[in-house]
């Protein structure tokens, strides 16, 4: 997944070499990745059954595709990503998954995709929004997915949260570190990772989660998953 942002590597060639070393690293790096993805299609086809049009934010390599599309033969998707690359590589996996005719790939943010490419009755965003500051960005996406929604359809997003200048906060980061350590990555990598959420994540607390959701037209969100300083919650459009 990438942020809903010109600048998160759209730019970029992203070769199926270095796309299987994300997805591999990805995995270890975020405490429940696989559950994450399959408790989002169990989530769905109950709010769906299994029928219509879905709606997917930041799509990236195509992880949470390759766990929905095969879930559901009623489902279909849009999937959008500002990287043309990662987008390639989702589309390829599509393909070997035997569901590419169910999908329409957009290499561009949310706001670009055609009004056309619904109606959608369900949409998700998985560890997209914690890329965007809180300086409009974040309530823009969350407007621009709920415009895209009728009222009463399930929004599922899962991202980075907390307040950093929490207690709270560095315990969890702390142990998130040491966790990684158990999961065989090494130091050095570690130390990028981290670099790298230090410098492009921009934490929130639940509590203005909470508020950016209500201001964007969504229900009070639902936690269903959680590890460390990843969580993962379910709303919906507000009628």
């Amino acid at each position: 997944m990438t942020a809903e942002t010109s600048g998160a590597d759209g730019a970029q060639t992203f070769h199926a070499s270095r796309a299987k070393r994300y997805d591999d690293t990805i995995r270890r790096v975020i405490p429940g990745y696989e559950a994450l993805h399959s408790m989002t299609a169990a989530l769905l086809a109950q709010a769906t059954a299994g029928q219509g049009r879905i709606l997917l934010v930041g799509t990236g390599t195509g992880a949470e595709l390759a766990a929905l599309a095969p879930a559901q033969a009623g489902w279909s998707f849009a999937a959008c990503d500002p990287s043309a690359g990662m987008l390639a590589v989702a589309e390829e996996r599509a393909q070997a998954l035997g569901v590419a005719e169910r999908v329409q790939f957009f290499p561009c943010t949310l706001d670009a995709v055609p009004t056309d490419a619904g109606p959608f009755v369900a949409a998700t965003c998985l560890l997209v929004l914690h890329f965007l500051p809180d300086d409009g960005s974040k309530l823009a996406l969350l407007r621009a997915v709920a415009d895209r929604l009728p009222p009463g359809a399930p929004f599922i997003f899962a991202d980075m949260y907390e307040d950093p200048q929490t207690p709270r906060f560095a315990h969890l980061r702390a142990a998130w570190v040491a966790w990684q350590r158990t999961m065989g990555i090494p130091d050095a990598e570690i130390a990028k990772g981290v670099a790298h959420v230090d410098r492009d994540i921009h934490f929130v607390s639940e509590t203005r989660l909470a508020s950016l959701l209500d201001e964007a037209g969504f229900t009070p969100a639902e936690r269903f998953f959680g590890g460390f300083l990843f969580g993962g919650y379910l709303c919906h459009r507000r009628g």
